[in-house]
């Protein structure tokens, strides 16, 4: 039998740890799947080489890397799984292989791309016993994928698989760390950006915004009386309670143990306590945790341009206001009419 791999095995095993370092250090896939494609490609000769990737969420086949294959077509590539071979072979993981096209037409036309081929060969990508999508190589010659040529695809299928399952997992990783893991809500350090962003959209458009801060009323007692996992359990349900009220597109983060910021962009100062006003209300009717707790809180409203220029004055604003609301105890809901 012919062997179709032109590089010696050494080589071949020099690029895989390479590889293995990449995915080790990976930053970003794009890098290591290249690496991946330019090693399959010099060493089997193919015409055509792809990493199609099965969307998570639309489900749709994507191209993430390839070689021989017009920019535009990976562009608009976007294919639900509709061929039966291709729907095998993304679910079974038995790889496909045609060592002649003019013995099988159908299939071959099935499994096609851009261009005609002689040969090829298609193998499932899988992470956990996910369908993550298929490798996909061709060439214009007949029997070009002998078994050594196929053992070498296996093993970067496998390469392959683990560089995409790793990427999902970093993603996963990105969008939980953006979120206290108590409440849900997105961490301060995120949201900070988020309120620097509406601030600047507000002074480029001459626009509005207000912050709202809200502080659980003996919270500590609280905590005393009933426990830490109490205390977890009143600032998740009050996150629920405050959203009931709130917009969907307004911001919310927790700031420190026992307050929650709210941002409102568009709204005025007056828009601003209106709404303080509603939360309030909402708030002191309901019960929390299983012991029913009925609680209190001092809320503290600022805007923008009312009350400061930017954002380190509004947020010096709405420190201050609840400030005011925490020392005056009959107000409870404090707008400051003092410029920052």
């Amino acid at each position: 039998m012919v062997l179709n791999v032109s590089k010696s095995m050494i080589d071949c095993i020099k690029e895989t740890i390479d590889i293995l370092d990449d995915i080790n250090a990976m930053q970003n896939i794009e890098r290591t799947l290249h690496n991946i494609v330019k090693s399959l490609t010099d060493n089997l000769s193919c015409k055509t080489c792809a990493v199609i990737r099965l969307n998570p969420v639309t489900e749709n086949l994507e191209i993430l890397n390839s070689f021989g294959l017009s920019w535009q077509f990976c562009k608009q590539y976007r294919e639900r799984v509709i061929s039966q071979a291709v729907h095998d072979l993304i679910w079974s993981h038995q790889p496909v292989a045609i060592s002649d096209t003019l013995k099988n037409k159908a299939l071959a036309e099935e499994l096609k791309l851009e261009k005609e081929f002689a040969s090829c060969y298609c193998i499932g990508l899988t992470g956990d016993h996910l369908p993550l999508g298929y490798l996909y190589l061709d060439s214009d010659k007949p029997g070009q994928f002998t078994p050594d040529a196929e053992l070498l695809i296996q093993m970067y299928a496998r390469i392959i698989s683990l560089a995409i399952l790793k990427d999902r997992l970093q993603e996963e990783v990105k969008r939980e760390s953006t979120k206290d893991p108590e409440t849900g809500v997105i961490r301060y350090s995120r949201f900070y950006g988020q309120l620097q962003e509406a601030v600047s959209r507000a002074q480029r458009l001459e626009g509005k915004m207000s912050i709202i801060l809200l502080d659980v009323v003996k919270y500590n007692t609280i905590v005393t009386a009933h426990g830490f996992e109490t205390g977890k359990k009143l600032m998740c349900e009050l996150v629920q309670t405050v959203r009931q009220v709130i917009r969907d597109y307004d911001g919310l983060s927790k700031f420190g143990v026992d307050k929650l910021i709210i941002s409102l962009p568009g709204h005025s100062t007056a828009q601003a306590f209106e709404c303080t006003q509603k939360l309030y209300k909402k708030i002191t009717d309901a019960t929390f945790t299983d012991h029913q707790l009925k609680i209190d809180v001092s809320i503290g409203v600022a805007g923008y341009p009312d009350n400061a220029g930017d954002l380190n004055g509004l947020l010096i604003a709405t420190k201050y206001s609840l400030a005011e609301a925490k020392r005056h105890p009959h107000l409870r809901i404090y707008r400051s009419e003092m410029f920052f």
